[in-house]
Parts: C-alpha cells; sequence; structure tokens
C-alpha cells in the first residue's frame, strides 16, 4: 500500500469511498473559526516555515477551510494560491477569500494534484505548503513528487504525513481498516462511530489523568484547530497512507531532488503527523 508509484498518469478522480473533507471544513468555518484561531494558526505557520512570507509565492496544496492561505496572505504573501480536489474545500476557501474583500493576490482553484495537465498550469511557488493531505490522495508518493516540481529552486516544501506504526492495537494497518469501515457505513453508523471515538478519547485523557473538558477547550492552541472537527476528520480520513519519517526523507532526497531542513518527528508508536520542511537545490 506504501510503494513507491510509478504511474505516468495515476486517477486523479477522488476514490467514491473518499471522506468527505470538504463538510467537515465548512463545520470548521460555521461553528470554530474566528480572529483567535487566526493568531494561533499563524503562529504555527510561521514556526514551521522558518522564514518570513512577505513577498514571496505561497501555494496551499489541499486548502481545506482556507485557513492557512488566509494567514499566508496576512503575512504579506505576493501570491497566494490555494487548491483542493474537494468543491466544498473550495467553497470553504472562497468563503473565508470573501470575507476579507476578495483580494486579487489570493487565487482558489479546484484541481487535484494526482492530475498531471493540471499541475502543470500551477505557478511554481517559493513555499510548497501541504498540512495532512497528501496522504489523502489515493497515491501518496506521486503527490509528493508532483506538489515537489512546483517549488522554486530555493524554495520550501513544507508537508505533514501520518507516521507508519506496526505495533499496539490500533496500528496503522487497523486504523485503515477503521476508517475504510466508516466511509462505507450509512450515516447512523458513522455517528454511532464518532460517538464512540469520542468515548475513547475522552477514557484516554482521563487515563492519563488530564482533565478532556480542559484539554478541549485549549485544543485550538494546536495549529488553531478544533477538537470535533480533528476528530471526525481523524476517523472519516480516507483514502489513508502512511510512512516513517525516514522513508518520507529518503523518497524526498532521492526522487524529489529535496534537501531536508526541519524534520519534526513524533513518538514512533503514534499515528499522527511527523512534520518535514525541505529545500530545493538553487538560488536562495
Amino acid at each position: 500500500m506504501n510503494t513507491y508509484s510509478n504511474a505516468n498518469e495515476p486517477n486523479s478522480t477522488p476514490p467514491s469511498d473518499a471522506f468527505k473533507f470538504g463538510r467537515n471544513w465548512q463545520r470548521y468555518i460555521e461553528n470554530y473559526f474566528d480572529s483567535e484561531r487566526v493568531e494561533i494558526a499563524a503562529r504555527s505557520l510561521a514556526d514551521l516555515i522558518g522564514e518570513e512570507l512577505t513577498g514571496k509565492t505561497f501555494l496551499d496544496i489541499g486548502a481545506g477551510s482556507g485557513l492557512f492561505s488566509l494567514c499566508a496572505h496576512l503575512a504579506d504573501a505576493a501570491k497566494v494560491i490555494s487548491v483542493d480536489v474537494d468543491p466544498d474545500s473550495v467553497e470553504a476557501c472562497r468563503r473565508l477569500w470573501r470575507s476579507i474583500g476578495s483580494p486579487e493576490t489570493w487565487e482558489i482553484f479546484e484541481g487535484s494534484i494526482l492530475d498531471s495537465g493540471f499541475v502543470s498550469r500551477l505557478p511554481r511557488a517559493d513555499v510548497v505548503y501541504s498540512w495532512g493531505v497528501l496522504h489523502h490522495t489515493g497515491d501518496m508518493y506521486t503527490a509528493i513528487r508532483n506538489a515537489s516540481t512546483l517549488v522554486t529552486p530555493g524554495g520550501l516544501l513544507c508537508i505533514a504525513i501520518y507516521n507508519r506504526v506496526t505495533e499496539g492495537f490500533l496500528d496503522s494497518r487497523r486504523w485503515w481498516k477503521i476508517k475504510h469501515r466508516y466511509n462505507h457505513s450509512p450515516r447512523w453508523v458513522q455517528r454511532a462511530m464518532e460517538t464512540a471515538y469520542l468515548g475513547y478519547w475522552t477514557a484516554r485523557e482521563l487515563g492519563g489523568r488530564r482533565n478532556p473538558i480542559r484539554v478541549a477547550s485549549e485544543y485550538k492552541q494546536t495549529r488553531g484547530m478544533a477538537l470535533m472537527t480533528d476528530l471526525i476528520d481523524w476517523l472519516g480520513g480516507f483514502p489513508y497512507e502512511y510512512a516513517t519519517a525516514d522513508e518520507i526523507v529518503s523518497f524526498c532526497r532521492v526522487a524529489c531532488g529535496l534537501q531536508e531542513l526541519k524534520i519534526t518527528r513524533i513518538p514512533t508508536a503514534a499515528t499522527g503527523n511527523n512534520q518535514f520542511v525541505f529545500r530545493l537545490s538553487g538560488p536562495h
């Protein structure tokens, strides 16, 4: 499931059982989005990139709600390009774009990073950002390779990819089965699974002697996100691929010609995201 793809023209249409990320992001915009979350997200973006965005081109692949595209615009990026394959995500992104006056320096497109024709029409960017997205395309390594072709020489590729876990009850393979089951179930079963997962999360917090109510209220400190948005995203996020941090670094070096600048690793037994910042050699 996680071998490097050699397909010349992968299927760029989302699978019929793909999770509807856009609907989840629209609920986030309606129920949680506010100026405080924008400030938190902006700090997390700046911490990850480690460079000023002023005067640069920022390409957001899998823009979702549009939150980080908005942050890049507010950080004085010369150009922001938001891309998402989900029309509901595109509309959520446009909603934020309209809320700040529809700036001409921020463009939004619907399309797949697996579509070579679409990718060829996108401009290269100083910062290509795709946090927690490329492992949901159904062809993760092709998606990473295509994203890397959009980086200008000397520019950055910033990605986050689910960690491969091979031990324990809830390892990566079991999570694949859970997500597959969720996306092949009627809505009433999905709701039951969401309730069960929230109960599991609560029990885990209590088991770690943490107050679930406090953790939930402080959760926005994690990139400006909302707990329920992320719980549903994690439970439903399908297609689902994963890799160790070393596997991603090796692929990006060999197949994409990138050099790692920063790697933020999670514990080896955790299935969350490892974060990477790579640079494409060239003028800087």
